[in-house]
């Protein structure tokens, strides 16, 4: 995954799902959260930032130091998942077994009362910046 990641060109918000399949399909959590790590912290522009700033040698220690402890914090996500014995797999319910529950309900109505209140139409008063 730490082939995969550091050449990748892919922001944090894109990779998490991204991770979280390929999870549901087999790998490691660690392997994932090397991904997650690796991925967003090594992109393009982020390279090409730190080597302008710092220089190519700083560059070169920033791409050693994230693979160097995204490899030591997966390895310890799987040490961590053997030691315990926790499987992803057994968190995971089928679309069919969710239900809707009153707090969903309750929560959703909430939401959109919310949102309509802030959109309604406000009489008397100016929306700048500055209050004049």
């Amino acid at each position: 995954m730490l082939g995969i990641g550091i050449p990748l060109y892919i922001c944090a918000s894109a990779s998490t799902p991204i991770a979280a399949a390929l999870v549901l399909k087999g790998l490691s959590p660690g392997a994932a959260l090397i991904f997650l790590l690796a991925g967003p912290a090594t992109n393009a522009a982020t390279l090409t930032v730190v080597g302008h700033q710092l220089g190519r040698a700083a560059t070169l220690r920033y791409l050693i130091s994230i693979a160097v402890c995204s490899l030591l914090f997966g390895w310890l996500v799987n040490r961590l998942y053997a030691v315990t014995g926790i499987s992803i797999s057994d968190w995971i319910t089928p679309a069919e077994a969710t239900g809707d529950s009153p707090l969903a309900i309750t929560s959703a109505i909430l939401l959109l009362v919310l949102i309509g209140w802030n959109l309604r139409p406000r009489r008397g008063r100016k929306d700048d910046c500055c209050g004049s």
